[in-house]
């Protein structure tokens, strides 16, 4: 009777007791290949952290990456008279178009100017083309341009020979026939002038188309 009593009086503390053993024998068993939870929690802190610093590593060599590349992108945009086989493109440009020689000065500052342009492989055409562009002058402008006239008429050959012939041409008819100037009402016969040379025809060709344009 006494050792029920005892039984009775020490019994629920026992299982109280009992009960918290077990919980904390629960909450310390094994998990996985982990001795417990907190071990776990502490080894997936390390592993985000891991994974943090891997992922700026990575971002880093990216960033350090950049500058290397930047050449090269520069490199492919940069004018082509920076480039060394500019030399041999001129010389190919000049063999096609000789005139070019004429402009090179004009050229050679329109592609300065022009950046965009100086990057394109046309940009020796196009750049020609454009000083050609502010020369031009129309037909009937030129004739007055005395400057182009000494240079291009006046000195050459085939123009000079077919301005004397024309000249001469038209004083053919009149070759045999005297001219009269009037001088205090008689009449004086002068014979008609005539080109002794064909330098002589030739200056008088000149004069004469001169004497035409006033």
């Amino acid at each position: 009777m006494q050792d029920n009593m005892e039984q009775a009086a020490i019994s629920p503390e026992n299982e109280a007791q009992t009960q918290q053993v077990k919980t904390d024998n629960e909450s310390t068993a094994s998990v996985g290949k982990f001795a417990s939870s907190e071990e776990l929690l502490k080894a997936y802190n390390r592993l985000e952290s891991e994974f943090t610093k891997k992922c700026q590593q990575l971002k880093e060599a990216e960033r350090r990456s950049e500058p290397s590349e930047q050449p090269s992108e520069k490199e492919g945009s940069a004018p082509l008279y920076e480039k060394d086989e500019w030399e041999e493109r001129v010389a190919l440009f000049l063999e096609r178009y000789p005139i070019a020689e004429e402009y090179g000065s004009e050229i050679a500052a329109i592609l300065k100017e022009d950046a965009d342009l100086a990057k394109q492989e046309n940009c020796l055409d196009v750049a020609l083309g454009r000083a050609v562009a502010k020369h031009y002058k129309k037909p009937e402008s030129i004739i007055e341009d005395e400057a182009f006239l000494e240079k291009y008429v006046y000195q050459n050959d085939k123009i000079r020979d077919r301005v004397i012939e024309d000249y001469l041409a038209g004083l053919s008819p009149l070759a045999g026939a005297p001219r009269t100037i009037p001088h205090g009402g008689a009449a004086a016969i002068l014979p008609p002038t005539r080109a002794r040379s064909i330098e002589e025809a030739g200056a008088m060709a000149e004069k004469l188309i001169k004497s035409r344009r006033m």
